[in-house]
């Protein structure tokens, strides 16, 4: 590939490069609606949205496999370009890096929020076993205190 003559060898890069932005694209969006998701408790349709980016990852992996021969020898593969397929595929490049920058930054995010739910839900619970555990030790003590009747004459 470290010549690229065939202006067809060109359009399939930057057609391959423009699928793989156009995915990046999706997955940004999906990390949106993913942090909407986590914030408003709504964990079956975040599953959903977990699911459609899975589907779009092995598209990617799908796709980075047809780059791969393009990949390969970089620099030779780029520089063979036509100035205006190469400034087109510095573009879309560039697009997404910023994409893939704003996802990873997204769901490092998103995994601090998940986690601090985590937490507080451990907690939730926690609170609730320490107040079941205390009605218990009440209940003990109050059947303890009880009279031959049962009665709790206590006061």
């Amino acid at each position: 590939m470290a010549d690229l003559p065939q202006t067809t060898d060109a359009e399939r890069l930057i057609e391959l490069l423009s699928q793989q932005r156009d995915l990046y694209d999706r997955l940004r969006k999906l990390a949106e609606q993913q942090r909407g998701l986590i914030s408003s408790n709504t964990p079956e349709r975040l599953l959903d949205v977990l699911r459609e980016r899975q589907t779009l990852v092995t598209r990617l992996a799908q796709l980075n496999v047809k780059l791969a021969p393009y990949r390969r020898n970089w620099g030779d593969t780029y520089g063979a370009l036509p100035d205006d397929t190469r400034a087109r595929a510095a573009e879309i490049l560039g697009d997404i890096n910023t994409m893939l920058q704003v996802i990873l930054k997204s769901d490092r995010e998103d995994s601090a929020l998940l986690s601090a739910r985590k937490q507080m839900i451990a907690n939730e619970i926690n609170e609730v076993a320490g107040g079941q555990t205390a009605n218990a030790a009440y209940a003990r003590q109050a059947r303890k205190n009880a009279g031959p009747t049962g009665a709790d004459v206590t006061g």
